[in-house]
């Protein structure tokens, strides 16, 4: 009789183990797929502008500097027709900065469509996204992008008139992202899980057109960043000054990321 309880028991213990976990939560049905994603067919407005010092100082990780003044921010809005981790919008805005003496860029605003683009962003990297509602439209030679959260509630517009076509050593110098990684614990009062600056980055891979040169356009750029909201103050770093402006098609890959710094 005791040698049946123990054996009832014993069928009832869980058999999820560790071996049989997916790349990603929930393990049983992983969200997002292993490393590298591949990102291709997709439209891309890249800006540069000049922003405020003392407003991107104050929002850069301790350690992290300016990389110069007035400081530098690069913008990407990308929209993703295909790739494993499925098609999506993004907006990227990144300040210009340097760590121990290397450049960066800071990843501080990502907004993204899908569940996919924000979860492996925040579990891989520690992107700081969040889901939001966006439109990219074109009409004659403009393109006309918005960032809604909540639907409604506008933090980011841009605007763009494509105008020529550009060589690839016109676009300004891209630096690789820094990502400040932060998890918090379960406990009531434990410190970080995970505290990491955590570095990314991405090569652009234009496409090429009919006559084999690179679909890469300059243009007359604007951001508009109106509503001025405490919840999300991405207002605080509008542009002083717009620097330049381009259209990219094409392709790019994101890989594993490098930690920079672990505070644990």
């Amino acid at each position: 009789m005791i040698h049946e309880l123990n054996m009832e028991k014993e069928k009832k213990m869980g058999r999820m183990t560790k071996d049989r976990y997916g790349f990603s939560g929930p393990v049983g049905t992983s969200l997002f797929c292993e490393p590298p994603y591949h990102i291709r067919d997709s439209e891309n407005l890249l800006l540069f502008y000049e922003a405020d010092a003392d407003a991107v100082a104050d929002i850069l990780p301790e350690g992290v500097e300016l990389l110069g003044t007035p400081p530098i921010v690069q913008v990407l809005v990308n929209k993703t027709i295909f790739s494993n981790a499925g098609p999506h919008h993004g907006t990227y805005i990144f300040p210009q900065c340097q760590f121990e003496g290397k450049p960066y860029c800071f990843e501080y605003f990502l907004m993204v469509t899908t569940d996919v683009a924000m979860a492996s962003g925040r579990e891989l990297w520690g992107d700081s996204k969040k889901i939001c509602h966006t439109d990219f439209v074109w009409e004659a030679n403009e393109v006309f992008t918005t960032v809604e959260r909540p639907k409604g509630l506008r933090l980011v517009t841009t605007h763009f008139r494509i105008e020529s076509m550009a060589a690839p050593e016109e676009l300004p110098e891209m630096h690789p992202g820094l990502c400040l990684k932060m998890i918090p614990s379960s406990e009531e009062g434990a410190p970080l899980c995970v505290h990491q600056y955590v570095q990314d980055s991405l090569d652009f891979v234009p496409a090429v057109g009919a006559d084999g040169k690179p679909e890469l356009y300059r243009g007359t750029g604007s951001i508009m960043m109106d509503m001025e909201t405490e919840v999300w103050p991405i207002y605080r770093l509008k542009p002083l000054k717009m620097l330049s402006a381009f259209y990219i098609r094409g392709s790019f890959d994101l890989s594993y990321g490098k930690i920079l710094k672990d505070f644990k």
